[in-house]
């Protein structure tokens, strides 16, 4: 089954309703301290790699929510702007997540070219955020929570 696709404005209902439901916030360990709703916890889907000026994709991304997240519970993925999101959220799905959401517009929003909104993002609509990004929530905590040790390398 494919992931639904939510705006902000249902994420927050969501995570406001409903006790169950983990937003994962799948932008950089760096992007997520610098302000993320309320309550999520963050997993990247992509480590920043500074050679290429690139993310490439985080190995252990799945083997963190497995370890995270029990394979039945409701899911939020949410990133800056949306295109993240849905590429985590898909292969969520496709790794027997059976209910998933992503969020189009994200924390900062998204814009087109010439800078209008599209869609607009969980700061811009001055929705709870957190700086918080310690045990439990960070996304150091939760590799050493699934046995991940070790930083992955960065490839060229």
């Amino acid at each position: 089954m494919a992931p639904e696709q939510i705006d902000v404005k249902q994420a927050r209902d969501i995570m406001e309703s409903d006790g169950e439901t983990v937003y994962i916030d799948v932008r950089t360990e760096q992007e997520f301290a610098e302000g993320h709703p309320r309550g999520a916890i963050n997993i990247p889907i992509g480590t920043p790699n500074p050679l290429m000026q690139r993310l490439d994709p985080n190995p252990d991304f799945l083997d963190v929510v497995r370890a995270s997240v029990p394979e039945h519970t409701p899911i939020v993925v949410g990133c800056k702007a949306g295109p993240r999101a849905e590429m985590a959220a898909t292969l969520l799905s496709q790794s027997g997540y059976p209910k998933v959401r992503w969020v189009l517009g994200g924390f900062h929003g998204m814009t087109d070219g010439l800078g209008n909104v599209l869609a607009p993002g969980w700061r811009h609509l001055g929705f709870p955020e957190s700086r918080e990004a310690g045990e439990g929530t960070g996304y150091s905590s939760l590799r050493k929570k699934a046995g991940k040790t070790q930083e992955p390398s960065v490839s060229s």
